[in-house]
């Protein structure tokens, strides 16, 4: 496997120069390394490891990730190591991973920033990590006409779909719609989606 020191690197948006200040190298020792015609002491790589918030076994291109135990949370200095990955969150469910933005990117094309991130983030999703189905009844399509808002359950054996579309949507005349402009519309009510009052949600 190709090292990663370059990728290490540049998903941080380090230029070499400034990469090898701070790792206390000179310019042309730190683009041997990146380049393979030379390689680094394990002091050095332990730095390079730390500078740019990775292991080692991730920048010698042993593994996939950097983090091998799923259950383990990815840290935010780490983040930047799963460019184009997907990860999980129990908060938000699956995200994709935009290190050169440094974006979380949701299912529908929204972003959320490093920084604004609420939980834990993991490299797949943690066991009963799915929410539980509504225990109690579904509104009827009349009552869904007298609300402002509801809690909506889609109707889907896809529990990444269920779980990516559930949410507060508001009603409208003839459909329901959330913050991120997904629609269900009232004629498919029971067959593609049922209803809970923001009581019972609450």
């Amino acid at each position: 496997m190709p090292k990663q020191f370059k990728t290490a690197r540049q998903i941080n948006k380090l230029k070499v120069i400034e990469a090898a200040e701070k790792l206390g190298v000179s310019q042309p020792t730190l683009s041997a390394w990146e380049g393979e015609r030379k390689s680094p002491s394990i002091d050095s790589l332990e730095n390079m490891a730390d500078l740019y918030g990775v292991s080692a076994d991730f920048l010698l291109g042993r593994c996939e990730s950097h983090i091998q135990d799923s259950s383990q949370p990815i840290s935010l200095q780490s983040l930047p190591a799963f460019h184009g990955r997907p990860v999980w969150s129990a908060t938000y469910g699956w995200l994709l991973v935009n290190a050169a933005d440094r974006v979380l990117t949701f299912p529908d094309g929204h972003t959320l920033p490093f920084m604004d991130i609420v939980g834990e983030l993991f490299t797949s999703a943690l066991p009963f990590s799915e929410a539980e189905p509504p225990n109690e009844q579904p509104l009827s399509r009349s009552e869904v006409n007298r609300q402002k808002e509801i809690w909506l359950e889609p109707i889907s054996p896809d529990s990444d779909l269920r779980k990516e579309l559930q949410g507060w949507y508001r009603v409208k005349d003839r459909f329901v719609e959330n913050e991120y402009g997904s629609r269900f519309y009232l004629d498919t009510y029971g067959s593609k989606w049922l209803a809970f009052t923001p009581e019972t949600k609450a």
